[in-house]
């Protein structure tokens, strides 16, 4: 199997953790020691597998009906290190229907003891054209 493979799929789980609310495939996927960083939309930078995983378990109990599908992936690497860029398209149950919103994200692995460990998850939100916006665009 190619590193891009690898990484992809160690990629995958990340985002199947997330969409499951698997909290222990997510602690799977990340590398369990204190110079992790994890930054949500909107949040502080988080340091550290600990509180890195705190901040999911938070996620995971706010989130029902909340599904990432991924589009726009890049896979990169550099000196023993790889990362992969895509855009997070979140799609959110609600009473008023489904709402959807995007995010990138910069997800950065190591390998370590054979496995591909995330190190960094960044996730930015991105801006969403107004209507007047989109309307002039097209």
């Amino acid at each position: 199997m190619s590193v891009e493979q690898e990484v992809l799929d160690t990629n995958e789980s990340f985002y199947q953790a997330f969409n499951r609310g698997d909290l222990e495939l997510m602690k799977s996927v990340w590398a369990q020691n204190d110079s992790v960083s994890c930054i949500h939309p909107g949040w502080e930078v988080l340091r550290g597998f600990d509180t890195i995983i705190q901040s999911w378990e938070s996620i995971f109990v706010g989130s029902e009906n909340l599904e990432i599908k991924l589009s726009d992936i890049k896979v990169t690497g550099a000196d023993g290190m790889v990362w992969v860029s895509c855009q997070e398209n979140l799609f959110a149950m609600s009473m008023s229907g489904v709402q959807v919103s995007k995010v990138h994200a910069t997800n950065l692995f190591e390998k370590m003891e054979g496995q591909w460990k995330m190190v960094l998850h960044h996730a930015s939100s991105v801006p969403q054209l107004s209507r007047q916006d989109q309307i002039s665009t097209n």
